[in-house]
């Protein structure tokens, strides 16, 4: 057993099982016969292991999600009355009954919250826009579900009521926070301004400082000076996705802007001081668009300031249910890269970040913007789990 600031966690032998639990009591995760098991706050469980060809991953039915967490939780409490510890209190009582209205008060709280980068995995959710605001890319469905829409100050605090209500002593878990939904910062100043004055009052935690997702069209429509003030008032990151340096994929793909307005967007960012994550999609526009994609790609990112603060990721495209991609690729001749092909893609990009050529073609490790301080991550957005 053992009890951390932000979390409990039960360990059974030497390495496994394994549970953990947040400060409400609520299971966070668990590791059993060689299943890692993650539960989302919607009371959904992704369950991974490693295959013979990598790691694989399955959403649980919701009949065994609710199982799997019943039964974990009969354990915990049955550990935390033998050890009659109060601090384990929180441990008991966890039927499948408040389990279920657990779920459903946080889908009363939330929107789905469909997706956050990997870096904000732990962050506090404040959901200030509901949907996009663009949402017609043709490879996203993330929020097709809901129309767009800003949230009043007052709609705001609300929200932020009920979420610190939800969350309550487990908010310490959380290391920063994060404006959703897929385009908050695209809102006028007055309203973002009026929204940080009501999360201020709330006294809302926020460590680690604000983060959140923008369109890079949508960044000149505030001025350095205003971007500085948010910068001031604790934004530190905002998260654009690219997915490519190729402007003919971009119009595939139904992005707006091009390329070129990426780069302007993050030279705007870095000379208010905000870091930037830069989005980019590997296998996305399958051979056709192969090698114009990373060309393109490197060029466009060694274009950029980047340097220690910012994020390069690389997401592995996967087929959304529900988008027009596969439609439009078919329609289009466009056969997929292999699980290889995408790897080796990823690869090539990385080496020219390195030497600021595609695919590396230069020996010298000194041009690219990797050889500034920027990081460079894997973005699987199977592995999100909220």
């Amino acid at each position: 057993m053992r009890i951390r600031p932000v979390a409990i966690n039960i360990l059974v032998g030497n390495e496994q099982p394994s549970y953990s639990f947040d400060l409400t009591g609520r299971l966070i995760g668990a590791f059993e016969d060689g299943y890692n098991y993650r539960r989302a706050l919607d009371g959904r469980v992704l369950r991974k292991w490693a295959g013979p060809h990598g790691r694989r991953r399955q959403w649980l039915s919701s009949e065994e999600s609710s199982a799997f967490a019943v039964r974990v939780h009969a354990f915990a409490q049955e550990v935390a009355e033998a050890l009659d510890d109060p601090r384990l209190h929180t441990l008991c009582g966890w039927t499948g009954e408040r389990l279920a209205a657990d779920s459903a008060w946080f889908s009363r709280i939330y929107r789905p919250v469909s997706i956050l980068p990997p870096d904000q995995y732990l962050a506090l959710v404040i959901q200030a826009t509901e949907g996009c605001s663009y949402n017609r890319c043709t490879f996203c469905s993330f929020y097709r579900d809901r129309p767009f829409r800003i949230k009043s100050p007052a709609e705001l605090r609300a929200h932020v009521d009920e979420v610190q209500a939800f969350f309550g002593p487990a908010i310490g878990l959380r290391r920063s926070l994060f404006l959703a939904d897929a385009n908050a910062l695209v809102a006028p100043m007055p309203r973002i301004r009026a929204w940080l004055d009501q999360i201020d009052a709330a006294g809302v935690r926020r460590p680690g400082g604000i983060f959140s997702f923008i369109d890079a069209f949508d960044v000149g429509r505030k001025s350095v000076a205003e971007w500085a003030e948010l910068g001031a008032r604790g934004l530190r990151r905002v998260y654009i996705g690219m997915e490519s340096g190729d402007d003919a994929l971009l119009r595939f793909l139904a992005k707006p802007g091009t390329a070129g307005d990426v780069v302007e967007a993050v030279r705007t960012l870095k000379a208010a001081d905000v870091a930037v994550s830069v989005i980019i999609m590997t296998g996305i526009g399958g051979q056709q668009f192969a090698e114009s994609h990373v060309a393109h790609t490197v060029e466009t990112l060694n274009a950029m300031p980047l340097d220690e603060g910012d994020i390069i990721y690389f997401s592995p495209f996967f087929e959304q249910s529900g988008s027009e991609y596969a439609g439009l690729a078919a329609s289009a001749g466009i056969l997929p890269l292999s699980s290889d092909e995408v790897a080796g893609q990823e690869a090539a990009l990385r080496a020219g970040l390195w030497t600021g050529a595609p695919g590396g073609a230069k020996q010298s490790r000194s041009g690219g913007v990797a050889s500034r301080g920027a990081q460079i991550s894997r973005y699987d957005i199977r592995e999100f789990v909220y």
